[in-house]
């Protein structure tokens, strides 16, 4: 299905429709992420974009990474339906170029090319979403060269005792189900989650009838206690034990139907003590971090191969408010500690047994940051950072971001630049398959630079909000795939710069006391030099993207209906089948989702929803079918909730 001829429309629709991708008022908000320390959100000079739990809840998404794609800059590939890799580009970047945080703890995996597995991670649990666009290198460190995205996790220990629960079924014969537990007793608190998905899902190749499910087990946990009225102790902790069906690409270079299954476990877990001295003007945080995942593959029950990933660290930052006006002037030193490792293995395969490896490195990252207020409405911030690698030469970054709010009105401007870079993977640097790949440990860190300039405007007693943003980056030494004799490849930094840039547009409009709505729009060229030189638009980057949200509330707020439609343009991928993987184009898509909930009295409450109404069949990697039209509908509970 084609929507080329409609997409002005669509975007005029956006306009109209107009949205934040968060319900509430967003200038109004502490962002965490945007700084070393929280920030009201008006004082924020980066581009960012924040996602609520009202939202969250109204949508009933499944998995984390469906909220994000509808978001500015934000393209998502998924080889197939739930449990497949997912790999989130942020504004035209690498997928490894954002850095995920959940409650603040970095969450990149380093067996799994440093990125995220997004596949993993569902909504149960989920407060509130954080994406900050643009270099961010400098506050938190080689993932975030593109951006960084934190998961912020639901604390219910507010009140006494809380707790939720939920259960649903639908299509692809899927199940769900979670339960919450949180409360509070003098100084301690804490949360507890668990949420289970299974799924028998739909077949992801093109050929064949064989459905490729997915299991998915999470558990979370959080407390919180005060020792005194300076000191806090906080423990978070997660675990995800996952499994899903995937397809052979050996033979063809496309999914084919096989018994095929990947076995995936993620421990986190984060311990942080707080210091508030001088009246709360001195703060001190220190923070403890360690991941733990665990990949096996298997054929018809045997495995074949395993990788394993771990990373650890300490943080320690120091906040001093400067001045009389403590808001107005503020200094942060940090020093970042991290070790990462990375072990693969075949057992019992003899032809792969040079592919066993173990390799591991460290890094410390001293960073000092300035927030300042010079002027009334007028905010800076400033961030350098020096990383000192174990395995790479010591690389400085700078960050500077700029908001202004003219006598305090209904304007905004902002503005960022920054500089990042990103590590090479343990992959790209001691390779996987001997026979097929092989790494280059002569690699050097990728550069980027980038800056954004834009204007946030509230209009008619803020019902109406648009913040309108321009992009730019470039990115040098690029790792680029190359081709050797003997079907082989490996990995090299390009020469030249890859050039990223476009305009992102979010709106919120409340058009009634009931009728709310939120719209996204983003243009990105993302381009890069090929061998003659000349440049080329870069695989899996859509140049446009569009999203409009509609929310209406009925019978006194008891009842809620949301419409969701997601716009993916063309973009350009490789035909694998093929040497050497020619570039193919696949087609725009339209995403349409509707949600009905109904809350039977203060305790219970009813809901269903409509997953790809309009039964788009569409792929956004070359040769993975995505699921058609699903319809599920389920039953939640709760007490005692905020």
């Amino acid at each position: 299905m084609h929507f080329r001829p409609c997409l002005h429309g669509l975007i005029a629709g956006a306009a109209l429709f107009a949205g934040a991708a968060a319900a509430d008022d967003r200038i109004e908000n502490i962002v965490s992420t945007a700084s070393r320390t929280e920030l009201p959100a008006a004082r924020v000079g980066s581009a960012f974009s924040v996602v609520d739990r009202a939202l969250i809840e109204r949508r009933q998404a499944v998995l984390a990474s469906d909220l994000l794609q509808d978001l500015p800059g934000v393209a998502v590939s998924r080889l197939g339906g739930p449990g497949s890799q997912t790999q989130l580009r942020l504004r035209g970047a690498e997928a490894n170029h954002v850095l995920v945080l959940i409650d603040g703890m970095p969450v990149n995996d380093p067996a799994a090319a440093d990125e995220f597995s997004f596949e993993q991670f569902t909504s149960w649990d989920l407060e509130r979403i954080e994406l900050i666009r643009g270099p961010q290198s400098a506050l938190w460190g080689s993932d975030a060269m593109a951006g960084a995205i934190n998961f912020i996790t639901r604390r219910d220990g507010a009140a006494p005792l809380s707790a939720a629960g939920f259960a649903e079924g639908g299509s692809f014969d899927s199940r769900r189900a979670g339960l919450r537990a949180g409360g509070g007793r003098g100084r301690f608190s804490g949360t507890a989650s668990l949420s289970w998905f299974e799924t028998d899902g739909e077949n992801i190749a093109r050929q064949g009838d064989e459905r490729d499910g997915y299991e998915n087990l999470t558990l979370g946990l959080h407390t919180a206690f005060e020792v005194s009225e300076q000191l806090a102790l906080e423990l978070t902790a997660r675990h995800t034990d996952a499994s899903a069906d995937f397809d052979d690409t050996f033979a063809t270079g496309l999914p084919t139907d096989a018994d095929l299954v990947t076995d995936t476990r993620y421990w986190y877990l984060q311990g942080a003590a707080e210091l508030a001295l001088q009246d709360g003007r001195w703060r001190q945080r220190l923070t403890a971090h360690w991941l733990d995942s665990e990949r096996k593959n298997r054929d018809a029950g045997r495995l074949t191969d395993r990788s394993d990933g771990e990373r650890s660290g300490l943080r320690y930052q120091s906040s001093w408010a400067l001045g009389k006006a403590p808001d107005r002037y503020q200094l942060t030193a940090a020093i970042d500690y991290e070790k990462e490792e990375f072990a693969q293995a075949f057992p019992g395969n003899p032809f792969l047994s040079a592919a066993d490896q173990r390799q591991s490195r460290n890094s410390t990252g001293l960073v000092a940051e300035l927030q300042a207020q010079p002027l009334p409405g007028l905010d800076l911030n400033g961030s350098l950072r020096h990383d000192l690698n174990s395995d790479f030469k010591d690389k400085t970054t700078l960050r500077l971001t700029a908001a202004w709010r003219p006598d305090a009105g209904a304007t905004r401007l902002h503005a960022s630049y920054g500089t990042g870079m990103k590590k090479p993977t343990f992959t790209e640097l001691f390779g996987f398959f001997p026979a097929s790949f092989v790494g280059n440990p002569d690699l050097k860190p990728e550069e980027s630079s980038g800056f954004d300039i834009g204007i946030d405007q509230r209009f008619f007693d803020d019902r109406l909000r648009a913040d309108l943003t321009w992009f730019y980056a470039e990115l040098e030494n690029e790792i680029q795939t190359v081709f050797l004799p003997g079907f082989r490849s490996s990995v090299v930094n390009g020469d030249g710069r890859s050039r990223r840039q476009g305009i992102e547009l979010e709106l919120q409009a409340r058009l009634t006391p009931a009728l709310q709505a939120t719209a996204s729009y983003t243009y990105t060229e993302a381009s890069e030099p090929d061998a003659s030189g000349r440049r080329q638009r870069e695989i899996r980057r859509p140049r446009h993207m569009a999203a409009v949200n509609l929310d209406y509330g009925f019978a006194g707020d008891r009842g809620d209906l949301n419409l969701n439609l997601s716009y993916t343009g063309d973009q350009l991928d490789r035909d694998f089948s093929r040497f050497p993987s020619p570039l193919v184009t696949l087609d725009d898509y339209l995403l349409v989702n509707l949600a009905a909930s109904y809350a039977l009295g203060e305790r219970w409450s009813v809901y269903a929803r409509a997953e790809n109404l309009l039964d788009e069949d569409y792929e956004n990697v070359f040769g993975y079918r995505n699921p058609g039209r699903a319809f599920y509908a389920g039953i939640r509970a709760g007490f005692g909730q905020r």
